[in-house]
């Protein structure tokens, strides 16, 4: 006489294939968030790259716009071969003096800091002055380079490690020549 035993369970085979695909399943749901995550990063520091560098450059170019005068450099050269500094000192309509300098990692108006140091760093900077002719207004151009600093110590999760230029060309308004 032959007894029916009915088997209830897995077996090990079975357990550990579905194990596997469990694992593959898992393996691609993490590559999916680690990806978004760096992506996100990046794109938060260039964020603030380009946020830090257009508020100098308006900064800037409002200040310069509205300068009487160019004190430093000078003279301020022709625009084929103009003067270049790593600082610049303008009087404003009002008689005061304003230098904006590139030290170190930052880029500062009379001495307060216009960059935000924690999230950017300064790769270069230059300010430079020419006039087509003596009877024309002076005409500024800014130009520097930030990159973002790296918080983690893996480059993935840092911005690309090139830094972003910015520049543009002022031309003096409310100068008397």
């Amino acid at each position: 006489m032959k007894k029916n035993i009915e088997q209830y369970g897995y077996t090990l085979i079975e357990l550990l294939a579905v194990m596997m695909v469990f694992v593959v399943i898992g393996t691609f749901i993490v590559s999916i968030l680690v990806t978004s995550l760096r992506s996100n990063n990046k794109t938060n520091a260039l964020t603030t790259v380009r946020q830090n560098g257009g508020f100098v450059i308006a900064q800037l170019s409002k200040t310069i716009r509205e300068a009487h005068a160019v004190i430093s450099p000078y003279p301020c050269g022709t625009l084929a071969t103009p003067a270049t500094a790593s600082a610049i000192t303008i009087a404003t309509v009002t008689g005061d003096q304003i230098t904006y300098s590139c030290t170190g990692s930052n880029i500062a108006s009379n001495g307060a800091n216009l960059l935000d140091n924690t999230s950017v760093t300064l790769q270069s900077c230059s300010f430079s002055c020419g006039k087509v002719s003596l009877a024309n207004a002076p005409v500024v151009s800014i130009n520097f380079s930030l990159s973002a600093k790296t918080i983690s110590k893996f480059s993935d999760f840092s911005a690309s490690s090139s830094a972003l230029p910015f520049e543009t060309s002022v031309v003096l308004r409310n100068t008397n020549l």
